[in-house]
């Protein structure tokens, strides 16, 4: 998967139907107090209104880190804490300039007093958009899958913030099973986790599952399309035809010769479309699997290959292989999605 670098808005891409009810209170309470899938509920208009269009995948994306977490979740929290970033955050790379740095806590009325050696003044301050303290960043840190090999995490990104927040809302278990109580884990306010819920609502939590139609269009020509790039090297970030694709970028690329706009990332591009099993695979289908980065970083879905037919998908595998057919492993296969 490579940068965001020619970057489209899932809103762009997706056709969602309306969402035209919320659930009865009884219903909302349940999906609080249990397991809910991080992908679903497609967003509300108010989201569609607030949320930039390059976090809204994000969020929805690192939602899916954690089962059980809602991804309206994560982007109430970055709601109440900095107004998705206050405007500042660079849309291809996730730079949040200049930085969100919140007043020290230094023992001032309305303020708790917690030294932190790190900070310039010696006192811990909220950091970044998703506000979080220097020892919370340093347990939790995490980088998000669409940044260069070798980046470190860092605090004032948005994309690694919002992967770390995921990961730290889910704390270490399997899922999350109590919203709330995550919630409170993140904020010790009860305050709190009320405005980030009614900021979630809003952004469609609750709402009746919408579903996400299939496009028009062949998915033979996306597999023809594809073929001709047959040799072409793989170069990471690459999304240019003869010269150089990513595995995202090839699938972008192909989708665009008959006329659909796929997002950049495969963050992105798991989210669009219809699942389906990999006994019902098509020509032109999206399978996923596991890619492991430079560092040893395992990235769930982060890899993407076009099936072809005949179990078999076209792919540019990795740095040094170029665009190739290969078989489908169907054992590795994570996930796998119909676009058109």
């Amino acid at each position: 998967m490579g940068s965001r670098r020619q970057h489209d808005s899932l809103i762009r891409v997706v056709v969602l139907t309306t969402v035209t009810s919320l659930m009865a209170p009884v219903a909302l309470a349940a999906l609080l107090s249990g397991p809910t899938a991080g992908a679903d509920g497609a967003p509300s208009a108010r989201a569609r209104q607030e949320i930039p269009a390059d976090l809204l995948p994000v969020y929805r994306s690192a939602a899916l880190t954690c089962p059980g977490l809602p991804w309206q979740v994560l982007a109430g929290i970055e709601w109440v804490e900095s107004g998705h970033g206050r405007g500042r955050v660079d849309p291809e790379t996730g730079d949040v300039r200049p930085p969100i740095v919140g007043p020290p806590i230094d023992g001032r009325p309305g303020f708790a007093r917690i030294p932190d050696p790190t900070q310039p003044d010696g006192w811990a301050h909220a950091l970044g958009p998703m506000q979080f303290l220097s020892s919370t960043w340093s347990r939790w840190a995490t980088l998000a899958p669409d940044r260069p090999p070798g980046t470190e995490p860092d605090v004032h990104n948005a994309w690694d913030a919002i992967y770390t927040a995921a990961r730290m809302l889910c704390g270490g278990r399997p899922e999350v099973t109590d919203l709330r109580a995550a919630l409170f884990s993140y904020n010790r306010s009860e305050t709190y986790v009320e405005e980030v819920l009614a900021k979630a609502e809003e952004y469609g939590l609750g709402a009746s599952p919408a579903e996400e139609a299939l496009l028009p269009g062949s998915g033979e020509a996306v597999v023809l399309a594809a073929m001709t790039q047959l040799g072409v090297p793989y170069v990471w970030g690459g999304a240019s035809p003869s010269v150089g694709f990513d595995c995202s970028g090839l699938v972008q690329w192909a989708y665009a010769q008959i006329g659909v706009a796929l997002p950049r990332t495969t963050a992105e591009q798991v989210l669009v479309g219809v699942p389906v099993d990999v006994d019902d695979l098509r020509p032109g289908d999206l399978v996923f699997s596991l890619s492991v980065r430079a560092g040893g970083q395992r990235v769930d879905r982060g890899h993407v290959a076009i099936y072809a037919g005949g179990g078999q998908v076209l792919v540019a595998p990795r740095t040094g292989d170029d665009v190739m057919v290969r078989p489908l492993v169907a054992s590795a296969m994570q996930a796998a999605r119909r676009i058109v």
